[in-house]
């Protein structure tokens, strides 16, 4: 399976997501106030651009409520539940971003750690002078990598599912997290990384976009933070967020890949080709079923919106959930602080935290939330938000790559007008 992405559609989804935030809520989550809710699901599924989609919402001492509506694939009949098993690709990258606050909980790194004190091979990293005209000219960087530009997509990395020479080059070298497939790709020099040591390896020999710190640019750095989890923990990353993250939340079907035994809830994901969707990943036969020694911080893992919920829940509880505490209420806190260089935005004068959108006053609003939320997204439709102020989350499971309808902004709008949240104007 190719992951696919246009930068431009994808900044345009961004604008098009603004709205103004709302007040505090009126009532309690309840399935039977979702009436917005279900009339998306019933207009993406009903009409057959989706074959099925879950959507889970929680506030802070109420129950969660599910909404499950169509298949886990245009030729089943298996329906859609809260247990279904979706990629969640890029929505791996808040759950890293858990697990680096925990490193810094524990003063193992700082947010101000050169990358390089843990990774020499990024001790001497060159720039390109002029990326835009494709030349491979380079200079000295002048700043180190610093933890927080791997955080915030500060550090200067591309991402092979970009544009531009650098994204080409990444694919040429073979560094291409997040895909699965251990074979070379047409016109690359090199097989994908075998494992996240030579990964980082590869990715250290290539020049920067720009000086770190300097400008936003969507990038490698959480799946190099995986590998820096790993580095300082001294476990392989995959049992890091079991034991420090997943198994404690009992997410029990998170995962960078899917069992055999689990294939009967796993979905397939589709494109849209022509006007009609076309299957690009069966759910039978995905190479996420597959062992990949190359565990993917930046994109690789699976989830249900049960197990999801519960992540974005014990974040809205500060930490802990169901007396299991993964982090600090000033961990939580710090996570989603806007942690970019000043003067820096991402996507409408928004912060960028612990691998999560932070949403400023001011600044754009890619549903109806208020500043202070927090969230982020997957490239097959997936997303997941956090609203501190009203103590809630909600996360939406669909697998459509890329995802060509604005299903993430309408279903966090409809959330709101449920919810009573009347918008109030731009803060």
């Amino acid at each position: 399976m190719t992951m696919t992405m246009d930068r431009r559609a994808l900044m345009a989804a961004f604008a098009a997501m603004a709205a103004a935030p709302g007040s505090a809520f009126a009532r309690a989550v309840a399935a039977g106030d979702l009436t917005n809710v279900k009339a998306m699901m019933d207009k993406y599924v009903g009409g057959k651009i989706l074959p099925g989609m879950v959507y889970g919402v929680r506030r802070l001492g109420e129950k969660p409520v599910y909404l499950s509506e169509g298949t886990l694939d245009f030729d089943t009949d298996i329906k859609c539940a809260p247990d279904s098993i979706f990629r969640v690709y890029s929505m791996t990258k808040p759950m890293i971003g858990a697990a680096a606050m925990q490193l810094i909980e524990k003063k193992k790194i700082t947010l101000d750690t050169p990358v390089a004190d843990i990774l020499p091979e990024f001790k001497n990293m060159r720039v390109l002078t002029n990326p835009a005209s494709g030349s491979t000219e380079t200079r000295p960087a002048t700043k180190p990598i610093l933890i927080r530009h791997i955080l915030t997509h500060t550090a200067g990395f591309s991402y092979s599912i970009g544009r531009g020479p650098l994204a080409q080059a990444y694919i040429k070298n073979g560094i291409v997290p997040g895909l699965r497939d251990k074979v070379k790709a047409p016109g690359a020099d090199l097989a994908p990384a075998k494992d996240l040591k030579e990964f980082s390896e590869r990715l250290a020999k290539m020049p920067l976009n720009r000086d770190p710190g300097t400008a936003w640019e969507y990038a490698v750095g959480i799946d190099l933070m995986g590998y820096i989890i790993q580095v300082v923990s001294k476990q392989p990353l995959t049992e890091y967020m079991q034991q420090h993250i997943w198994r404690p939340l009992k997410m029990v079907d998170t995962d960078f890949m899917v069992p055999k035994s689990k294939i009967n809830r796993f979905a397939s994901v589709y494109a849209t080709e022509s006007g009609k969707q076309v299957k690009n990943d069966d759910r039978l036969h995905s190479p996420f079923t597959v062992d990949r020694d190359l565990p993917s911080g930046g994109g690789g893992a699976v989830s249900t919106a049960i197990d999801y919920l519960r992540f974005t829940t014990a974040l809205v509880n500060q930490g802990e959930l169901d007396g299991a505490r993964i982090l600090k209420p000033e961990s939580v806190e710090l996570m989603r602080t806007n942690l970019m260089p000043g003067g820096v935005y991402f996507g409408g004068r928004n912060g960028y935290g612990a691998a999560v959108a932070v949403v400023l006053p001011g600044g754009e609003r890619p549903g109806a939330e208020p500043p202070s939320s927090y969230w982020w997204f997957g490239i097959a439709g997936t997303q997941m938000w956090i609203d501190p102020l009203n103590k809630l989350s909600a996360v939406l499971m669909i697998q459509q790559n890329p995802t060509t309808v604005p299903v993430q902004a309408e279903m966090r709008q409809a959330t709101y007008k449920d919810l009573g949240a009347v918008p109030k104007g731009k803060a």
